[in-house]
């Protein structure tokens, strides 16, 4: 977490703010590869990123990917060295660090001594400059559309496996708000594409999605979601990685950053978002409507049943201009979710 740390770290590269610099810093220490010969979404852009994935290669940009114009970002955290950089960190042993400051937030007590003292002052200082700030004049808000102009078939969304049930989202940021606390979660969920303007989304019943989705069943409402795809990988991280509860997933985020995240409020739903993202969609659950989602290849290697997922409607689509679309997708290890997990530990 930088401003965590006991003494300033002097000559290192500040940690990227949004995907395009993170793309940038790969691309300036030799780990990014452009694609530009023309790359199907379905089935072949993942089994080319698998195979470079398995040798330990650099992450892929793919240029020219049948069926959309935007350009496809993949196995961005494919190796831990990567990983670390999306954290602002070079090395491994600094992830100790990290749980030495999650400890004294999540079982606070009173400093022993002045080293305690000082390490504790420290922490609250990195908090409070770790407090998202709100964008007035998001990227994110470059170009709208609304429901008419709204298409996700105009988004290069992949399609893993053979079996897969069809094209999903795999790192879109799912953004909700508790109904009665108005607190938001974000998490990292798979959605399923059902049509044009609707996607199934994939989440536990312990997740906080799932929470709030219930919670405003009972309240009689429809739940207000946001996605924000291609965000720097460091708010992926933050959204993936279990964390105090008492600690939101921006302030998680901009304890790493050492600054904090900035936001946009949402132009349909009463969510925010992350300013940079390449591409907001915003949608709503009635609640008891489902759709059957998968089966899908998972992390295991093998593929999961089919289950009834709720159904979001996006309604408004925001982007920025020429978006980049940021994806992952499971399989067997290695692959890019195992190097996160093990961060993660």
């Amino acid at each position: 977490m930088p401003e965590m740390k006991s003494k300033p770290n002097l000559g290192r590269e500040s940690p990227p703010r949004d995907l395009r610099s993170f793309l940038s810093l790969l691309e300036r220490r030799g780990q990014l590869r452009r694609i530009t010969a023309e790359v199907n979404p379905d089935l072949e852009l993942a089994a080319i990123s698998d195979r470079v994935l398995s040798t330990g290669g650099p992450a892929l940009l793919f240029e020219n990917v049948t069926g959309s114009s935007m350009p496809v970002a993949i196995n961005l955290l494919g190796t831990m060295e990567r990983v670390l950089w999306s954290m602002g960190l070079e090395q491994e042993s600094e992830l100790e660090l990290l749980g030495k400051k999650l400890a004294l937030l999540q079982q606070p007590r009173p400093p022993k001594g002045f080293q305690e003292t000082k390490e504790f002052g420290g922490v609250l200082w990195s908090l409070l400059k770790a407090q998202p700030d709100l964008d007035l004049t998001p990227p994110c808000h470059q170009e709208v559309f609304k429901t008419e102009d709204l298409d996700l078939g105009n988004l290069p969304l992949i399609r893993p496996w053979p079996n897969d049930a069809s094209p999903i989202i795999t790192l879109g940021l799912v953004i909700t708000k508790d109904p009665e606390t108005q607190v938001p979660n974000v998490g990292v969920y798979r959605l399923q594409k059902q049509s044009s303007t609707a996607m199934t989304v994939h989440w536990l019943s312990v997740r906080g999605g799932a929470g709030h989705l219930r919670k405003a069943a009972a309240l009689g409402q429809k739940l207000e979601v946001a996605v924000a795809i291609g965000v720097h990988p460091l708010l992926v991280m933050a959204a993936a990685t279990p964390i105090p509860s008492q600690l939101s997933e921006w302030l998680f985020a901009g304890l790493y950053a050492g600054k904090g995240v900035r936001l946009a409020n949402c132009k349909t739903v009463n969510l925010q978002v992350p300013s940079f993202s390449e591409i907001i969609l915003e949608g709503t659950i009635t609640p008891g409507d489902v759709l059957p989602d998968g089966p899908f290849g998972d992390h295991m290697g093998f593929y999961g049943g089919i289950e009834n997922s709720p159904l979001i409607k996006f309604h408004c689509l925001t982007q920025k201009r020429n978006p980049i679309f940021l994806t992952t997708f499971s399989g067997r290890p290695p692959e890019r979710r195992s190097n996160a997990s093990n961060c993660a530990k």
